[in-house]
């Protein structure tokens, strides 16, 4: 699966989370992490593939323009879990309202995606990280280019520690975290700046030993999520 170019523009962006148990903090933004997964389509004809990812990757497009999609991506090699596809980030603490966004997706209505929500809480600047993407990708427009999905993507890796508490005295302020949440209340997810799990691993030194248990996984998004820390948090 491509990125598509929503927050993929900058230098160039799906796990579903909602699970209402912990409200986001004064400094928090309340969003919902949706993991897509493979569904049970997994037979469907190359053009007909073909039409369901031309969708998939419009109704992104779209999303992000209603500013309501903040950030997504395909997870990449190697897979953890090859049943892991990608991660929307969607601008709403509600899971209803979540289900309702995420459903959209082509991808989803014809079973090649399953989706799973979780709450996802973060004091990242998102929609102003969304609102720089957007502006370039119009002035590209504007410009006449056309921005394939995936252009000036690069790789991430993606850590989901099981203790928060844990990950977030390790974690916060570190130089490789570029975006640090509370997952589901209690849990901890992160994008660091490294370009596999060993380099990850590397990149997190000692504050590996210090967040108990973890997993991390291989993705790929926008360039621009290395200047998401430039960037101011707004409400």
């Amino acid at each position: 699966m491509r990125p598509i170019l929503i927050a993929v523009t900058l230098s160039a962006a799906f796990t579903i989370a909602g699970c209402h148990t912990a409200p986001a903090r004064d400094h928090e933004l309340g969003c919902t992490l949706v993991y897509l997964k493979t569904g049970p389509n997994r037979e469907l004809a190359p053009d007909a593939s073909q039409r369901v990812f031309a969708g998939h990757f419009a109704n992104m497009l779209r999303l992000a323009h209603e500013r309501q999609l903040l950030v997504a991506g395909p997870f990449a090699e190697p897979h953890r879990d090859p049943a892991l596809r990608g991660i929307f980030v969607l601008d709403t603490p509600d899971r209803a309202r979540a289900q309702q966004l995420a459903e959209t997706d082509p991808g989803f209505q014809a079973g090649v995606f399953a989706l799973e929500y979780h709450e996802l809480a973060t004091a990242a600047p998102l929609r102003a990280y969304l609102a720089a993407e957007l502006a370039v990708r119009d002035q590209a427009e504007r410009d006449g280019k056309q921005l394939e999905p995936g252009a000036g993507g690069r790789k991430y890796v993606l850590l989901t520690a099981e203790h928060g508490d844990l990950a977030r005295t390790a974690l916060e302020g570190h130089a490789g975290v570029l975006l640090f949440g509370r997952l589901d209340g209690t849990r901890a997810f992160a994008v660091l700046d490294a370009q596999d799990p060993d380099a990850a691993r590397a990149l997190l030194g000692v504050a590996a030993g210090r967040i108990g248990d973890f997993v991390l996984d291989p993705w790929f998004a926008s360039g621009g999520l290395v200047h998401l820390r430039e960037l101011p948090m707004t409400r």
